[in-house]
């Protein structure tokens, strides 16, 4: 990274962007405590709360942790059907799974999670209402954010650091907490419809919120939310950046794939090498547009390839149908019942080109046979020719292929996800000092998705076609050679051209059993928990204080279909999922003040938490904080904790039954000979097997043939032996609330994030290589020789603990309101939210350097983030301008070499500014309506082309960017 470009643009950003996020304001802003209950566990006392990373209800409005707040008005002025979309645009989150990322997830097809700090959506821990929710991926605890329904939120808490003292796992980048509204009275409708400029990625929503009270002196009140939103997605080949295959800065032909609908053939003999049989010298074949043959030297993009963008996708449709119920009822004046109830159901789908199949994926060697009954005259002539000569060597034994199955079936998936949960409790109070919370939480998640494939031992019946009577009828004339395979119902196939595959013959190789995914996650949480926000006092105010216990079981079913699981389809092979665990918890917390108003101590306290947890896999693990709060003068408050927190292995990564591979690996002793003298020779002369070669040659060159390098496998999956992720995370910073501006509230929070042990998984080559180079154990246990000869016959790539994070950065948060007078009624509010990326490291491995990604581009790392929003509003009128930046820097820093100065330029992404706009109309009481204008000035995304960028398939750049262009959206808001 150019380090002195760094340090220019960071003090210019600073200079620029920081008086820019105090003047506006962001889609979040950072303040204490709302007047709201944070948590079940809040008091009845409007001046005890309980807020999101304490267990404590407070007497005071001041956090002990860092508080980013999304209030439900700022979800209504975005006028997202999705939450997530919402949550994207904080500078503190990355891109998690999201609708413009998922088309090629095989069980994840628009699922949207969110991403902390980047530190991955496994090490966020999403609740609400201070609970935990059921994961949306099989065996993982990564929340699926379509459950949640916007219209019934309070709003949102997001904190800082290490939480898991409090809540436990996974808490290691931070915690998000939804609030959902615990009462209502009426009749909401919410209904709007957006479009872009373009015409097209149509999103719709129809909300409907209600409730009630209830029961005797109305001590009970129940609301409820159902909704219905759909969003039509968006095509790759509608939008000009996306339309093209693009590789190496090359988009159109040049880069399409030699994997074509009608087919690109080469004829082989029995070691699989080409014979060039064909008139001019040449082995391959295929057809031109119009159908005739056309003869290739070798296999071929451009005209005879296929351009596969055209039928991806840049987002994914979904429809999702939710339904909410809340209950509270007091069972008696210090006791109150409450209950939860959510369903969700969501679907979707992905947009895949079909399958390229070669006979490398239908047959163990060779291809077609030579005797297939579709073979075109002029190619069966020129084998028949070939193989009459007396030079057997070039015998033709079988043609091999590629070929796009366009015509034989679609592997696009469809998904369908059913989400139940259910929340009953009780809590109250213990007398006039304590209060206490017991909670019983249900999750249960079904995700069934599926598509087609092909069995392959049906598909080589199909291809082994003879010619039996005069005429090209198929099934009549053309036929299966197994008669036991006709009698089954086998129809010849023809993959020599466009469409020509017959679609009784399509029907006949596809899998009896779609290929399908069946996902059943299931999660038991019971918590119970008393706590007191005055014990005793010091004569600073009360000690507070809570303790508690939780048992909690986690459990996951991932049923793949038999030909999946036994390698039978185009696949690879792969065996299903079925796990569990439990833990049990016991956890403490405190918060002592010590001094007040005693000269430049008005307040000063600390506080610390304290967990122990007990799981059945990994055993025992204790997480702590500890901290303090310090207010020298009135309107400043400084605060500060360390934290040890961590994030137990989940179902997926402990219980992932291997799968094997045979992917290519390289070994590092490839062409080694007894003097070479690279850096790892006499490391691979020192192997055993090796080193006996040598000395049967000690003029030879260790060598691999074609066939020595394909039979190495490798298992690939979950391991039992993992155990937990520890973080070290560091929050100080101050809140600043002068009595002498009323409305303002800043604060600036430092952040240190350190993640040790995380579960990582090794490239299975670069495992070879720093076995040799280290002699670790890490390494060498996933590496398998041939012992008489050395060669490779394993090579493992198992889960196992060996990555580590670094992340550490200033968030500063302004918020401010106040009346303009230039009419009777207005105001003018303005809250913001900035990040400053000091540093983002990772080190995959000890044995690899540590690479910089601060100050890269993306929105979990560039050097400078902000979200911006200021409001206006006069008699009934508002208007809102949001404004997101995201400054520029490499798109690669991992490894990136490039010799070609268009590529260099393209890797430095300029910075990235977004606008949208909102003006709503109150009309009459109750009735308002909005419009809504998304990337107002059209920005277009940077071309990142997948290769060399890496970016997500079909994209051809970032999802940090937006994808969709100027889109705008209109709806009105009734209350009854």
């Amino acid at each position: 990274m150019n380090t002195t470009h760094r340090s220019t643009r960071k003090a210019a950003l600073l200079a620029a962007v920081m008086p820019f996020a105090v003047i506006l304001s962001t889609a979040a802003h950072a303040q204490a405590a709302p007047q709201t209950p944070a948590d079940p566990q809040a008091t009845e006392s409007a001046d005890d709360i309980v807020v999101t990373g304490s267990r404590i209800a407070r007497p005071e409005v001041d956090s002990p942790v860092p508080v980013t707040t999304i209030t439900n008005a700022q979800l209504l002025q975005r006028a997202s059907p999705n939450v997530s979309d919402i949550l994207n645009e904080l500078p503190q989150v990355a891109v998690g799974s999201t609708r413009t990322n998922s088309n090629f997830l095989t069980s994840g097809t628009g699922i949207s999670t969110v991403n902390l700090r980047g530190l991955g959506s496994n090490r966020t821990l999403v609740l609400v209402n201070g609970r935990r929710f059921i994961g949306g991926f099989g065996g993982d605890t990564a929340v699926d954010l379509n459950n949640i329904p916007v219209d019934l939120i309070e709003r949102v808490d997001n904190i800082t650091g290490g939480s898991s003292a409090v809540y436990g796992s996974d808490a290691i980048a931070g915690v998000v907490n939804f609030i959902m509204r615990d009462s209502f009275e009426g009749l909401q409708v919410r209904a709007q419809g957006g479009i872009t400029e373009r015409g097209d990625s149509g999103r719709y929503l129809v909300s409907v919120t209600g409730g009630t009270k209830w029961g005797a002196d109305d001590r009970g009140n129940a609301l409820f939310n159902v909704s219905y939103d759909r969003d039509q997605g968006l095509f790759s080949s509608d939008r000009a950046i996306s339309a093209q295959d693009c590789a190496n800065l090359v988009c159109g032909p040049a880069s399409y794939s030699s994997f074509a609908p009608q087919g690109q053939f080469q004829l082989i003999n029995g070691a699989n090498a080409a014979v060039s049989a064909l008139p001019g010298g040449v082995s391959n074949f295929s057809y031109n547009p119009d159908g005739s043959l056309a003869l290739l030297r070798g296999y071929q993009g451009g005209a005879y390839g296929f351009n596969r963008n055209g039928v991806r996708r840049i987002s994914v449709p979904l429809e999702r149908y939710l339904a909410n119920a809340i209950v509270n009822y007091e069972l008696t004046d210090s006791m109150k019942a409450y209950g939860e109830v959510t369903y969700g159901r969501t679907s979707s789908n992905a947009s895949l080109e079909a399958s390229a199949l070669a006979e490398t994926d239908i047959y163990a060697s060779g291809g077609i046979p030579i005797t297939n009954a579709f073979i075109p005259t002029s190619i069966a002539n020129a084998i028949n020719l070939a193989n009459s000569d007396a030079n057997s060597a070039n015998d033709i034994t079988s043609i091999a292929f590629r070929r796009r199955q366009n015509d034989v079936f679609s592997r696009s998936n469809r998904a369908k996800r059913d989400t139940w949960r259910a929340v009953a409790g009780v809590r109250g109070d213990l007398g006039s000092k304590f209060n206490y919370d017991v909670s019983y939480v249900f999750g249960h998640l079904n995700d069934f998705n599926a598509s087609q494939d092909v069995d392959t031992a049906r598909y080589r019946q199909s291809l082994d076609s003879i010619r039996i009577g005069a005429g090209n009828v198929v099934g009549t004339d053309i036929v299966c050679r197994d008669v036991a395979a006709r009698a089954n119902g086998c129809v010849p196939i023809n993959l020599f051209g466009l469409n020509t595959a017959d679609p009784r013959a399509a029907s006949y190789v596809q899998a009896v059993v779609p290929k399908s995914e069946e996902i059943t996650n299931e999660q038991h949480v019971i918590t119970a928990s008393v706590s007191s926000s005055s014990l005793f006092d010091l004569g600073a105010g009360g000690v507070g204080a809570a303790i508690g216990v939780e048992y909690r079981k986690e459990s996951v079913v991932d049923d793949l279909d038999i030909l999946t699981n036994t390698g039978g389809n185009s696949g690879n092979q792969i065996p299903d999922l079925r796990g569990s665990q439990s833990v049990r918890e016991v956890f403490g917390e405190v918060n002592v003040p010590l001094l007040s108003d005693r000269g430049l101590f008005r307040y000063l306290g600390v506080n610390g938490a304290i967990r122990y947890s007990d799981y059945n896999t990994i055993g025992g693990v204790l997480s702590w904080n500890a901290g303090a709060e310090w207010e020298p003068v009135r309107g400043l408050r400084l605060r500060g904790r360390y934290a040890v927190a961590n994030r137990a292995p989940n179902n997926s990564e402990l219980f992932s039954a291997p799968s094997e591979t045979f992917a290519g690996v390289t070994d590092p002793c490839d062409g080694i000979t007894r003097t070479s003298t690279g850096g790892g020779d006499a490391a691979c002369r020192a192997v055993p097997g090796i080193a006996a070669f040598f000395a049967a040659n000690p003029n030879g060159t260790f060598a691999y043939t074609l066939a020595d390098t394909q039979g190495i496998n490798g298992f690939v999956g979950g391991n039992r032996n993992l155990k937990e992720e520890t973080a070290k995370t560091i929050t100080a910073g101050f809140t600043f609330t002068p009595d002498f501006l009323r409305g303002f509230q800043f604060t600036a929070d430092y952040f240190d994030i350190r993640v040790d042990d995380a579960i990582n998984t090794l490239d299975r080559s670069d495992t070879v290589e720093k076995c040799l180079l280290t002699g670790d154990a890490v390494f060498c246990d996933n590496v398998l020789r041939f012992a008489p000869t050395g060669y490779l016959q394993t090579v493992n790539a198992q889960l196992i603990n060996v990555a580590g994070y670094k992340v550490r950065g200033i968030d500063a948060s302004v918020r401010y309101s106040r009346p303009l007078g230039l009419t009777e009624n207005d105001n003018l509010s303005i809250i913001g939210n900035y990040t400053y990326q000091i540093d983002y490291r990772l080190q995959t491995d000890p044995a690899s350097p540590v690479d910089e990604f601060a100050g890269s581009f993306g929105r979990g790392f560039s050097e400078h983030r902000a979200n911006v929003r200021a409001t206006y509003r006069t008699n009934g009128t508002g208007l809102s301008w949001q404004t997101t930046f995201l400054s520029g820097g490499p798109f690669t820093v991992n490894n990136f070499i490039s010799n070609d100065p268009a590529v260099v330029a393209l890797n430095d992404v300029k910075d990235y500014w977004l606008h949208n706009l909102q003006i709503s109309q109150e009309v009459t009481a109750g009735f308002t309506f909005f419009f809504n204008i998304d990337n107002v000035f059209d920005k277009k995304p940077q071309y990142l082309p997948g290769t060399p960028f890496n970016t997500p398939t079909g994209l051809e750049t970032s999802a940090d960017f937006d994808l969709f262009g100027r889109a705008f959206t209109a709806g009105a808001r009734f209350r009854f």
